[in-house]
């Protein structure tokens, strides 16, 4: 297997289990049920609907959110972020992915594209 790949794979294998950890909710029939109502079917939230989120999470503090910027997923509310998630799993501030540690979001995407084209 390509150097490349590998690390391509891990990098999907790490950020798994880190939206596991920390109890990522991105079903949208789940968020539905929770009268949420996310930006797409992957579950995001866009900036303008974070206040929702923040008030959801009050009212509910088994749940926190997560926000994701500049190629960084941090477990926790950060203002003027791309996008935002419902989670509820672990609730520990520090936790943080990042997507580049090992490869470029270039090759990140060239080895995405290369990998899920024959499957489309």
């Amino acid at each position: 297997m390509d150097a490349r790949r590998k690390k391509f794979d891990d990098t999907a294998n790490d950020h798994s289990r880190f939206c596991k950890r920390v109890g990522k909710v991105w079903l949208y029939h789940i968020l539905s049920f929770l009268d949420l109502e996310p930006d797409a079917l992957s579950g995001h939230f866009e900036p303008r609907k974070v206040q929702t989120l923040i008030d959801f999470c009050a009212g509910n503090p088994e749940y926190h959110i997560i926000s994701c910027n500049d190629h960084k997923v941090y477990n926790k509310y950060i203002p003027n972020a791309n996008c935002y998630y419902l989670a509820d799993g672990e609730q520990d501030p520090d936790l943080l992915f990042d997507f580049t540690t090992r490869l470029s979001v270039n090759e990140l995407l060239q080895i995405g594209h290369t990998k899920f084209t024959p499957v489309m």
